[in-house]
């Protein structure tokens, strides 16, 4: 392992830290489960090279050639985390990450290849790649992909990155994975710095070991790329809160022209995370400035808010953002998401009856259960989503310390603005594979929500009646009438002793002298 240089004071210098703190020493209690993890992303760069050799394709050896660049990419980021948070076990944590999300892409792509014959976003996504990359390469754009919010912009980045490093379809798959695990540390270290009172540790291990963060946004498609943006909007958005503003804007806007041009719809639900954070959120150290750096935070949002909502209006086809619109967008989606082959179910939509939002909750994070599956993915979505039900059960002093802390701390307010907003966008969803391909954008958010600081319940005391012979009477004070003599009487005395030098002058019996005499 890597020995980094140690350091006698960590924290010294809290402000130089650009992607976090150093609340994070400690993180792990078994490096070794951390080293099996990394055994296993260096299998699968053993298995794109056995692919390469037997199958004498191109594109597996260009795939092999990307998992070994990307590797060294990430040591040189694992290394410079670790020296940031003083903890060499940083550095396993964030190697473990990455090679766990190299197996989760060889999946995705075994996945596409055997199972669905192809049949699949990422081919099309592929096709295009190789036939806009040759242009690319001599810098014509001019090809239409059309309409570029949304599935064009996906086809756009295939092609660059088809021109930068060759046309390679495994390659994409692990390139995209590995975005999507940058958004995943983006999205940790957001955490450490905007909430550093929480459980950095387990937030960790959730976000990137939770299986379907693993294995969902790990393929060449919108769903990696959108955790992507979703960490750098996150991130800025961390920044801000906690003074490092001026490269915090920059990232925050970076991050909402990516998910905007991909997905219109989720930069819109970030805004209103932003904007119950804006509301809700205290400052930690308020000065004379502050209710102005309010006004002009609640001035950008407000731009910004009517961009992002002009572009999900043209996104969607429809005139402008109103209940009726949006309530027409979310049955279209009811009615296309229904015919997707297997697991479908009945939506508990919220357009109608708000009532229905507890059971659209449920939905939403944890189903399916274990009754509904028909199939191996569903399975393990069934599983998790057990696991998360004895998660938030396990988190219930957390939650309930949820109020204070949204108040304390607006990143959590924030996160808590996503979630609900993401419920009441997608409730109207009625396949369970689309929405566990979908949930990935939510489930870091609400991640955050279990790992808050939790809040200590003390016992209730019994109340006993006061026994009056247990009282003590007051003791006296024996100085209580004495007067301390004054120590500068003697003093005093002497001054009054000593003759008035002008007191002969006080007697006009005796003649004077000068200029004015009498007679």
């Amino acid at each position: 392992m890597t020995t980094l240089p140690p350091s006698s004071a960590p924290g010294e210098d809290p402000e130089s830290l650009s992607l976090g703190t150093v609340e994070s020493a400690d993180l792990l209690k078994r490096p070794w489960l951390m080293r099996v993890a990394m055994f296993s992303g260096y299998t699968a760069i053993g298995v794109a090279l056995i692919m390469a050799v037997a199958t004498a394709s191109t594109e597996w050896a260009l795939a092999a050639v990307d998992m070994l660049i990307l590797l060294g990419v990430t040591h040189l980021i694992a290394r410079r985390l670790a020296y940031y948070d003083r903890s060499n076990e940083t550095y396993l944590l964030v190697m473990a990450g990455f090679s766990m999300k190299l197996v989760g892409s060889l999946l995705r792509m075994l996945m596409t290849t055997v199972f669905y014959s192809g049949i699949a976003d990422a081919t099309e996504y592929d096709l295009w790649g190789k036939f806009l990359a040759p242009s690319y390469r001599t810098l014509d754009f001019s090809y239409d992909v059309g309409p570029f919010s949304g599935t064009g912009f996906l086809r756009t980045i295939t092609g660059v990155l088809y021109a930068l490093t060759g046309p390679s379809k495994p390659g994409a798959f692990m390139f995209f994975g590995w975005s999507a695990f940058i958004g995943a540390l983006l999205l940790w270290r957001a955490f450490m710095r905007a909430v550093p009172e929480g459980d950095a540790r387990r937030y960790a291990f959730l976000v990137l070991f939770l299986p379907s963060m693993i294995y969902w946004p790990s393929a060449l498609g919108k769903d990696a790329w959108a955790v992507f943006s979703l960490g750098l909007i996150s991130y800025g958005v961390a920044r801000v809160m906690s003074k490092g503003a001026l490269l915090g804007f920059p990232i925050a806007a970076l991050g909402l022209v990516s998910a905007g041009l991909l997905r219109p719809h989720v930069a819109l639900i970030t805004f209103v995370g932003m904007v119950l954070a804006a509301g809700l959120g205290k400052s930690r150290s308020p000065s004379a400035r502050t209710p102005f750096a309010r006004i002009f935070v609640f001035g950008i949002l407000f731009v910004v808010g009517t961009v992002l909502i002009g572009q999900t209006s043209q996104f969607f086809g429809v005139s402008g953002l109103n209940q009726e619109t949006v309530n027409e967008t979310l049955r279209d989606a009811e009615g296309r998401t229904s015919k997707e082959a297997g697991s479908t179910f009945t939506p508990v939509s919220v357009t109608n009856n708000p009532a229905n939002f507890p059971l659209a909750t449920v939905t939403i994070l944890y189903r399916p259960f274990p009754f509904e599956v028909g199939n191996v993915q569903s399975l393990l979505s069934a599983g998790e989503g057990v696991f998360l039900m004895w998660l938030t059960w396990n988190s219930r002093r957390r939650l309930r310390n949820l109020w204070n802390q949204m108040r304390y701390s607006p990143y959590v307010a924030y996160s808590f603005g996503i979630v609900l907003s993401f419920i009441y966008a997608f409730s109207a969803f009625s396949n369970f594979g689309i929405l566990a391909r979908q949930r990935v954008q939510v489930m870091p958010f609400f991640l955050v929500l279990l790992c808050l600081p939790e809040r200590k319940v003390e016992p209730r005391k019994e109340f006993k009646a006061l026994d009056p012979s247990s009282l003590v009477a007051p003791r006296e004070n024996p100085y209580e009438n004495q007067v301390a003599p004054n120590p500068y009487a003697a003093h005093e005395a002497e001054q009054h002793a000593i003759d008035n030098p002008y007191e002969r002058f006080q007697d006009d019996t005796q003649p004077r002298k000068g200029r004015f005499r009498r007679g």
